[in-house]
């Protein structure tokens, strides 16, 4: 039966076919497909799931995993990102989904069917020499190919690794809750235990896990297999050394001599890669790279589906800041940043050529009007500036928010400001004066949208909600809901009457702008998608993510026509130039890059 999960509800399970629970009134479904059914386990800040995939026929058993939405809530998104990336090996368990919602994180990733090696030593009893060499020779390729990742398991033990009950029998190792990404910067750093104590190597419990430690808890669980015994009790603390030479039967000295080095206390005594002791094993120099080799189609999946035009980087612009919002103007871009100060670069050298000083903190977006000589900006100060282009002059300061500005919208005569205050203010062009103000969004707003001819404005709020208006009356049309999370961005298509909203739940929605009725839903994306652009000459949009891709689909079909990579952090700012013929990105690695289709270059 569907599982509540709000974890302060004290009645979580419900009756089926129940959209909502009977006892809290959560929603039970996660993105409207995944459901938790019965609690796996729960670690020091999250719980693991058995969940159901109401898409699926065949089989539609998942893993739910929630997470408390902390300061390292971004963290979480890059990882869950890399995960995905890395779930393409055949022993890593697919990653299907994430969500946000209610300040708590959803991971939701493959069910894997079978039998743990825990649990095959409690039916079966110990394992002889040859089931350990053959568990060594299966389990040490993936946790080379981790490393190799700068990722760390740092929960390696009988438990969590899974033979499939299918015909392959597939050696798996599941449970990447407590995963750490690591670079070589980070490697010596101390942060929070995570794993589990009795396989950990000692680094690891001081918080301080290495590659190394997995190799550790690799040991460790060998001997637990190899006994029947817990590695607490096969250690003797007060000499400091294992004790299970005597214990175990049936090995071999260079196999003991072999566990014996993996699970040194000191790091220089230990195997540093899963690669030496492989060869130790006497496995062949391929083994390692043939796990690599065979690729489950997850992202692969996604490029297949991609058309053949492909879409290039031609030009990186390093800008030292992140970039919050992109404009073009003729002959460069003008991004928004964080330290409240919007710059201009020259577009074919890459070089800064004005600063435009004056907002207090930072510049949440900005826009050009259609003169391409005026520029407005919308920061957290609560304030809009009105800026010259050419010169960098102030030319107004618009106040009367009492929140952060975060949407813009331009006309000719007309600004159409956003902000967390749930208030939409609208102002006269060239002047400055206030001309009204549309109230009815009961979250943060986040996004805008208008188009002049029919003077329809939508807008996007963090409570998953978008509203259409008719600005001649200002009248509030209609309320879509829909999306589980904030809506990133918005755009109108006047000619097909239809209206797109991209979101934190990952989905690209396109509706009906008279009926509010769904056309598509797009979905591709891992991580929330930040933002969005439109280039309808060449029937082109574009979104990018918090998972380091863009993505350009046909708005009319829904197709995926190319996805683009390189950027190393979230992707949140995209126009593309006014021939359509290149597509401006920037993000979280402070960096600017310019995309331009192959056939161009």
């Amino acid at each position: 039966m569907p599982y509540c999960l709000n974890p302060r509800c004290d009645k979580p399970i419900n009756p089926e076919k129940t959209n909502f629970c009977q006892n809290c009134g959560q929603r039970l479904r996660l993105g409207d497909r995944y459901s938790a059914y019965q609690p796996l386990g729960q670690g020091r800040s999250s719980r693991t799931f058995l969940g159901m995939d109401t898409h699926q026929i065949l089989d539609p058993r998942c893993v739910l995993k929630e997470f408390p939405m902390g300061t390292d809530a971004d963290a979480l998104r890059q990882q869950t990102a890399r995960l995905a990336e890395l779930s393409e090996h055949p022993q890593i368990p697919n990653v299907l989904a994430y969500f946000e919602r209610d300040r708590w994180q959803y991971l939701v990733q493959e069910f894997v069917d079978g039998r743990s090696l825990l649990r095959q030593l409690q039916e079966e009893g110990t394992f002889d020499e040859a089931q350990i060499r053959e568990m060594l020779r299966t389990v040490l390729p993936v946790l080379q190919y981790l490393h190799d990742h700068f990722v760390i398991h740092r929960d390696v033990k009988p438990d969590n690794l899974v033979r499939r009950s299918d015909r392959s029998g597939t050696l798996m190792l599941v449970d990447f809750g407590a995963v750490k990404f690591s670079t070589q910067s980070t490697l010596g750093n101390t942060g929070t235990f995570l794993g589990s104590a009795e396989y950990a190597a000692p680094e690891q419990l001081m918080g301080k896990a290495t590659t190394a430690s997995d190799l550790y808890s690799l040991g460790a669980s060998c001997l637990h297999l190899m006994t029947g015994l817990s590695p607490f009790d096969l250690f003797d603390s007060a000499q400091g050394e294992w004790r299970w030479r005597s214990v175990a039967v049936g090995i071999s000295d260079s196999l003991a001599c072999l566990l014996d080095r993996m699970m040194a206390n000191s790091l220089s005594d230990r195997y540093a890669t899963a690669a030496e002791i492989l060869r130790d094993l006497g496995a062949s120099p391929t083994q390692i790279q043939l796990a690599a080799s065979w690729k489950k189609p997850v992202w692969s999946a996604i490029w297949q589906d991609a058309g053949t035009e492909k879409w290039e980087c031609v030009q990186t612009i390093e800008v030292a800041q992140e970039v919050n919002a992109l404009a073009l103007v003729p002959d460069g871009i003008i991004t928004a940043h964080n330290d409240g100060t919007p710059r201009r670069w020259d577009a074919s050298t890459g070089v800064m050529v004005r600063i435009f000083e004056g907002h207090e903190h930072c510049v949440s977006c900005i826009a050009i009007a259609q003169d391409e000589a005026t520029m407005v900006s919308g920061s957290q100060d609560q304030s809009l500036r009105v800026w010259d282009v050419n010169t960098g002059n102030v030319q107004h300061v618009l106040r009367g928010h009492r929140g952060k500005v975060t949407a813009i919208a331009l006309d000719t005569s007309l600004l159409i400001s956003a902000s967390h205050d749930e208030t939409i203010r609208l102002w006269e062009l060239p002047s400055g004066q206030p001309l009204g103000v549309l109230q009815g969004h009961t979250h943060p707003i986040e996004s805008l949208a208008y188009d002049p001819a029919s003077q329809i404005l939508v807008s996007g709020d963090a409570g998953g909600f978008v509203k259409l208006w008719y600005l001649g009356t200002r009248e509030l049309l209609r309320t879509l809901s829909g999306h589980t999370a904030r809506v990133s961005a918005v755009a109108l298509i006047a000619a097909t009457q239809t209206t797109l909203s991209s979101s934190w739940d990952m989905t690209l929605k396109l509706r009906d702008l008279n009926t509010g009725g769904l056309r598509r839903n797009l979905t591709g994306h891992l991580l929330p998608i930040s933002a969005l652009a439109l280039e309808l000459n060449h029937n082109l949009l574009a979104t990018g993510s918090h998972d380091m891709l863009i993505k350009l689909w046909n708005p009319h079909d829904g197709k995926l026509q190319s996805v683009l990579s390189g950027h190393t952090g979230s992707v949140d700012a995209l126009a593309f130039g006014a021939q359509g013929d290149c597509l401006w990105s920037g993000g979280r690695d402070r960096t600017l890059r310019c995309w331009k289709p192959a056939h161009l270059i």
